[in-house]
């Protein structure tokens, strides 16, 4: 396992486990934490032996409680300059998780809230604790939730997108589960047994085929059907190794063995 001092990182079995790890400030997005998960990400998604990526909080307090509005109050207090999204000097770090090739899972150990929540929404899979909730309160604090407000009404209804947003009211997670954006909810104790089951039911599955479903889902949607049937984004699974191995395996009642190529 690689670790620095705000996020952990663990390759195994084909699945790149990140751990935001400020578990006294209940997983606080502070910029040295932000950029780590940004340079993971992109990591993750270049080393081949990587399938999958995985987010989860350390600790039982949050997943991850948003931008660290301490840090954020102090820069504003000593003058510099505060900067949206869109003004940034760098990639946002969520558009880098949904704009990732890899299949993204969130593992939801705590509550999601603000830029925890929009983590969330960034990956494609999400496990949860049954006693977690979920919460945009950003309209509470003077802040704009600009990527939950893009993505959330595309996901949900919404009306109900709307109503998270305005009100900033905390969302169970049974409620979230209602409306589809949780896959799994089960017991705090089974939490990460239950999302490894999930993550590896995953990566058995042709690398290059997750990639290009995933690149085909991400840019073709929002588009015209006849538009993005035409769409062709992703590796070429349709004639790659891997494509021959699963024919294969399938007629020789055998597992196949994935060479990413």
């Amino acid at each position: 396992m690689a670790t620095n001092d705000v996020l952990k990182i663990r390759i195994e079995n084909h699945i790149c486990l990140l751990t935001l790890n400020r578990p006294e400030a209940r997983n606080a997005l502070s910029g040295e934490l932000s950029l780590a998960i940004v340079e993971a990400v992109l990591d993750a998604d270049e080393n081949p032996d990587v399938f999958m990526i995985a987010i989860t909080g350390e600790g039982d307090k949050a997943f991850c409680s948003g931008a660290d509005l301490r840090e954020a109050h102090q820069r504003a207090e000593s003058g510099k300059v505060v900067r949206g999204p869109l003004h940034s000097p760098r990639r946002v770090m969520t558009e880098v998780l949904i704009d990732a090739k890899k299949p993204s899972l969130a593992i939801v150990n705590g509550p999601a809230l603000a830029g925890g929540f929009e983590i969330a929404l960034a990956c494609d899979l999400r496990v949860a604790a049954d006693d977690v909730f979920f919460g945009l309160p950003e309209a509470k604090r003077g802040r704009g939730a600009h990527f939950a407000s893009v993505v959330l009404p595309q996901m949900i209804p919404p009306a109900i997108a709307m109503e998270w947003l305005y009100t900033a009211r905390r969302i169970p997670v049974e409620e979230a589960a209602r409306y589809g954006l949780v896959n799994r909810i089960v017991p705090r104790a089974r939490l990460m047994d239950t999302a490894m089951e999930l993550a590896a039911e995953v990566v058995s599955s042709a690398p290059l085929s997750l990639q290009r479903m995933k690149l085909t889902f991400r840019k073709t949607h929002g588009m015209q059907l006849d538009s993005a049937i035409r769409l062709d984004t992703g590796p070429d699974t349709y004639a790659s190794e891997d494509q021959k191995e699963g024919t294969r395996a399938f007629l020789e009642k055998r597992a196949p063995v994935w060479r990413g190529r």
